[in-house]
């Protein structure tokens, strides 16, 4: 389970910035959280990010996820290889500075703290702790070439040393198979699940392998699309491999295909309607193209408990389903794994204190002297129970919104 996240000097953010999933002691929506996860304390069960556009609320989502590949993928690199190297380029001061990532989660009841500050050209610090029985202990140390151990420090130091300046010693060490750094690399690789709007075709083949794999799960995906109302009872589908990776997707998005050497595939995807088959791509709506990218994610986080981060969830859904797909979280019938949701959106009846908690409620807005993106909880502004969150937002009361002149452009 994800407790917390802190992004420094990426893209569109310029000072740190930190977003939670601690629960306050609100005693609203009992069933929005994950009871004494923390020993006292709980946890989220979701979090929504508003702003306007612009402002920044898909970078959180991308330096999660982007922290995700490096950790997967950086032992792949070659001496010299450049890293992806993006941070706020509105300050000259910045462009010398190092991306700063620090992450804290908990696996298997142990809680584990992870960092790591780079620049093009190389890992400046990286550090990892855990808290068997509640005690922070340090599992290694890393600024620049000098490293420090509190645990099998002969072979530490050995993969240590071969561990290029542009690798990340969390993924060197994972792959020379030294055990107690491996349950970190495990959370990146399997409770950590990103779906982006912008790629699509990623999702499908994710919801197509789970048809194909598992009959349970086939049901499970059938079922949800029934229930959110799509008409399709039955879906035949295939995946085919292609040679070159579009050009539009993002830059991080491709270094994870490419060191990864993940294949960008081609999806031949059939539906059936009363028993008429139908072409997915040519004769289904966007709305149900959508549904589908969405909902093999959405099952296998709530049957393997994983994290799933959805980037617009309302893009091309109506507002029914947005709910519908977040009540999956909250319901603890459906909800069992203490999976978690964290997701962008414009859809504003989302705002509703009957829906959210306060503290599940975060918005993105830019500085108006940098032009960095802020980030901040509703708990900030602290509404009464009763207040109509909607209305407030949309008034402008909690910021957020984009800024739109009344000049006339005729």
């Amino acid at each position: 389970m994800l407790i917390e996240f802190s992004i420094e000097n990426y893209r569109s953010i310029k000072d740190k910035v930190t977003f939670s999933m601690v629960a306050t002691n609100d005693t609203s929506l009992d069933g929005n959280i994950i009871k004494n996860a923390l020993n006292d304390d709980s946890l989220l069960k979701s979090a929504v990010i508003y702003g306007a556009n612009a402002s920044g609320k898909t970078n959180i989502l991308l330096a999660l996820n982007f922290l995700k590949m490096l950790v997967l993928n950086s032992h792949n690199h070659q001496k010299g290889q450049n890293l992806v190297f993006t941070p706020f380029k509105l300050d000259k001061k910045c462009l010398e500075r190092p991306t700063k990532f620090q992450i804290v989660f908990t696996k298997k009841e142990v809680k584990y703290d992870y960092m790591l500050a780079f620049n093009k050209e190389r890992v400046i610090e990286e550090f990892l702790y855990h808290y068997p029985n509640n005690k922070k202990a340090l599992l290694f140390e890393r600024k620049n070439d000098e490293y420090k151990f509190t645990i099998d420090e002969k072979d530490q130091g050995f993969i240590a040393k071969r561990t290029l300046e542009n690798v990340l010693y969390l993924s060197k060490s994972t792959q020379e198979n030294y055990g107690k750094n491996l349950p970190t690399f495990e959370w990146f690789r399997d409770e950590l699940q990103f779906v982006g709007p912008y790629q699509p075709m990623l999702s499908e083949e994710f919801t197509i392998n789970l048809l194909n794999k598992d009959k349970k799960l086939k049901e499970l995906i059938l079922k949800a699309l029934l229930e959110a109302d799509m008409g399709i009872e039955d879906i035949d589908a295939v995946i085919k491999k292609l040679e070159n990776i579009p050009d539009t997707l993002p830059q991080e998005i491709k270094y994870f295909l490419i060191n990864a050497k993940a294949p960008f595939n081609q999806t031949e995807i059939k539906t059936f309607h009363k028993g008429v088959v139908f072409d997915f791509f040519t004769e289904e709506s966007e709305g149900t193209k959508r549904m589908f990218s969405l909902i093999g994610p959405w099952i296998d986080a709530l049957h393997n408990g994983k994290i799933l981060i959805i980037d617009e969830l309302d893009v091309k859904l109506h507002h029914f389903l947005n709910l519908f797909l977040v009540n999956l979280f909250h319901d603890p019938t459906q909800n069992k794994t203490n999976a978690q949701l964290i997701f962008t959106t414009h859809n504003t009846n989302l705002l509703d204190q009957d829906i959210f908690r306060r503290d599940q409620i975060w918005f993105t807005e830019k500085d108006i002297e940098t032009a960095s993106t802020k980030l901040y909880s509703l708990t900030e502004y602290n509404p009464r129970k009763d207040k109509d969150i909607q209305k407030g937002y949309l008034a402008g009361k909690y910021g957020a919104l984009p800024f739109i002149k009344e000049n006339k452009i005729f």
